[in-house]
């Protein structure tokens, strides 16, 4: 532990940059494939597919089922076997399973394909935070992650924009329009697997000397309290991404709202998102809960907004205030969860906060269509209600953890601090 209570100046090596820069590239490429497929395929489901809203629920839960059933797992692995293989993989079966959209349009083997495209996810993303911790120190950590933030969401900014033009290539209407899109985030999915496979190098594994290279991860020891109360934030927040999931598209639809307008609303709550460098680079000099709780306290606001109103124009500009406070709170959450986690099992940890992540959209996308027919869009507001209340119940847990990070000097160059255990 620094005895200091300042932060070393200690930066990142060239070689640490490429692979972030490596990883950035790569989910941008993903991300940019997923934003072109998800605005569409609720429509495509109800429209192609003769889905009910229930039904369209279900196959959006196989999705969250799989990344619920493995993230944990695929995490703790990539503690043991390395970060590469997990993620090389994961982007694999993921453009698989995208591919896989094209060759029916009978809606139950699209719980299957969501099912496999959660296993992939589960595969990607917590092997790779857990990668990105690995190669940054902490000084730098939170703009790290806001860096991979602005990648992500860039390609939820390119992905609805080229999606249109694509929708249009394939005849503007009809079961062509909406695989045009489907082929669009195979293709992508390939290149990313294949660029991983050539450019990533696989970080420096993190274990003590009496460690054997294949131990499991402990994970009731890693239940810390400040754990859980990141599990609980990033469960609520999720539960209303769940329901939003199933219903955004299908609720905007039913306003009157085009296709073209939905892809709009997606653009516009993304591109505040490639600030998040900028977030992080305010995360690494502030206070990082406080950062977190006021930037997701904002989200959860903005969803109550949603569901209180039927005025498009609104939807527009609360999207762009949504997309401001998530690019400040999510570098801050990230990096405050590595400060929490041992060194060892960052991975681990990734997985369990993603593990809480998916099951909670998973019941998110089985409860908003039933929820739905009740209530209609206000559904949207009762989620952001339960993510406000998260945060209240997490934020003693959280606010006596930075205090308690701060005052013992436990930000260091590496993840855990002496709070590890």
């Amino acid at each position: 532990m620094s005895g200091s209570s300042q932060i070393p100046r200690t930066k990142p090596t060239d070689s640490n940059r490429v692979q972030l820069v490596v990883i950035c590239v790569a989910s941008f490429v993903v991300w940019a494939g997923f934003g072109a497929i998800l605005p569409y395929l609720p429509v495509f489901l109800q429209e192609e597919a003769d889905a009910s809203i229930r039904y369209i629920g279900v196959i959006a839960a196989a999705y969250y089922l799989g990344t619920f059933v493995f993230s944990g797992f695929l995490g703790g692995l990539s503690d043991r076997i390395g970060r590469k293989p997990i993620m090389v993989a994961g982007v694999w079966i993921y453009a698989i399973a995208t591919f896989l959209f094209i060759t029916t349009t009978h809606p139950v083997w699209f719980i299957l394909f969501r099912f496999l495209e959660g296993m992939g996810a589960a595969a990607v993303f917590p092997a790779g935070q857990a990668f990105i911790a690995d190669i940054t120190p902490e000084r730098n950590r939170s703009q790290a992650f806001g860096w991979l933030s602005t990648a992500q969401f860039g390609g939820l900014v390119a992905g609805p924009a080229l999606a249109w033009p694509l929708y249009q290539l394939g005849g503007g209407e009809g079961r062509w329009a909406f695989y045009s899109i489907f082929l669009f985030g195979s293709a992508l999915a390939v290149v990313t697997a294949v660029a991983l496979m050539l450019l990533l190098r696989e970080p420096v594994k993190h274990r003590t000397p009496e460690e054997p290279a294949n131990a499991r991860p402990p994970y009731r020891r890693l239940l810390t309290r400040p754990v859980m109360a990141f599990m609980l934030i990033s469960g609520t927040m999720h539960f209303a991404f769940g329901s939003w999931e199933v219903i955004w598209s299908i609720w905007l639809r039913e306003l009157g709202a085009s296709m073209s307008f939905v892809g709009l609303t997606w653009i516009l709550f993304s591109v505040p998102m490639l600030l998040s460098f900028v977030g992080g680079y305010f995360a690494d000099k502030h206070n990082r809960f406080r950062l977190m709780f006021v930037g997701y306290a904002i989200s959860a606001g903005c969803w109550i907004v949603y569901g209180s109103t039927r005025n498009l124009t609104l939807f527009l500009v609360f999207a762009v205030v949504e997309g401001l406070a998530v690019a400040v709170a999510n570098p801050a959450k990230q990096a405050f969860l590595v400060q929490v986690s041992p060194r060892r099992w960052i991975g681990a940890i990734q997985g369990m906060d993603a593990t809480a992540t998916h099951s909670a959209a998973l019941v998110g996308t089985l409860v908003a269509p039933f929820l739905f027919e009740i209530i209609s869009g206000r559904v949207i507001a009762v989620t952001g209600v339960l993510a406000l209340l998260g945060l209240l119940i997490a934020a003693p847990t959280l606010a006596g953890e930075w205090r308690r990070l701060t005052a013992s000097s436990a930000i260091t160059l590496e993840p855990g601090g002496d709070g590890s255990a």
